[in-house]
């Protein structure tokens, strides 16, 4: 790996890693609707255009319509509703340490499957349950932070079940593909949403950060995801989301959340048992990335 690389990848981990706090400055003046469709719709105008090229996106929903809409479901429409919606009530740095723990989930699943799961897994789901348990016995004890956080770890899981989906029924189908069609797709099933929320223009600043977490922080990062898959593979790309949740808590600290003792624990132990459960037959290839 050159060093640009290198640096392209750490750039990829900081921009999703911002995701977090974006959503949760958002959050304090936009309802959760109005952001997941904003989301979802102006990353899908990046995104599509790029499918489209060479007929790929028209030739995989034609070839695959049932199955494409399940992975969008599974993997983009459900999990950004409840990210978006634990977010409300967690700050920036708990919610990205949270959605670290998606490749434990991964395994889990894949484990349930197979029925097998050898010891290196094994250990790494372990630890990656210990540092969940740890974040919601210290730092989401109160209030209405637990059941918020319950939403996250959904999220997380339905991140999980969306990857071991696409990667067994849609293995052929381009990443990208996959990434616009679940854009594209889950802005048009939520739109009805806007339907429950208040109509109102935002403050240029609230608009402003949503801008740049739709376009910036998801559509471009997907984008910079694809490129480094081009230029060092998948496995090396997808290292650039165990790099987010640290950056997720240090973006936070100027809002004010500084990590407690036990957050950093739950961090460290999330992030080793990822990196051990991932080391699993279920994630080769080409992931389609959580956003």
């Amino acid at each position: 790996m050159t060093r640009r690389d290198a640096a392209l990848l750490i750039a990829l981990g900081a921009i999703w890693g911002a995701v977090f706090p974006l959503a949760s400055v958002v959050l304090q003046e936009l309802s959760a609707p109005i952001v997941v469709v904003a989301r979802t719709g102006l990353s899908a105008l990046l995104l599509v255009p790029l499918a489209l090229r060479g007929g790929a996106l028209v030739r995989e929903l034609r070839r695959h319509p049932a199955a494409l809409l399940i992975a969008s479901v599974l993997q983009m429409t459900v999990p950004v509703v409840l990210l978006t919606v634990g977010q409300q009530h967690v700050n920036g740095g708990l919610a990205g340490i949270l959605l670290g723990t998606q490749p434990v989930w991964a395994t889990v699943l894949t484990a349930v499957m197979d029925r097998r799961l050898g010891s290196g897994a094994a250990i790494g789901v372990t630890l990656g349950l210990t540092g969940t348990v740890l974040l919601f016995w210290q730092d989401l004890g109160g209030g209405s932070a637990p059941a918020h956080g319950v939403l996250l770890v959904a999220a997380a899981g339905g991140y999980a079940a969306g990857a071991v989906y696409i990667q067994r029924v849609l293995p052929d189908v381009p990443p990208i593909t996959v990434a616009a069609t679940a854009l594209g797709l889950s802005c048009l099933l939520l739109a009805p949403t806007l339907a429950l929320v208040p109509s109102r223009l935002p403050s240029p600043a609230a608009a402003g950060w949503l801008i740049v977490l739709s376009t910036v922080a998801t559509g471009g990062a997907l984008l910079l995801f694809y490129l480094l898959i081009g230029r060092i593979g998948a496995v090396r790309a997808n290292l650039a989301a165990y790099l987010a949740p640290a950056f997720a808590v240090l973006y936070d600290v100027p809002l004010g959340h500084l990590p407690s003792a036990s957050a950093l624990a739950g961090l460290a132990l999330i992030l080793i048992g990822s990196v051990m459960a991932a080391r699993t037959p279920v994630h080769q290839g080409e992931p389609c990335p959580s956003i």
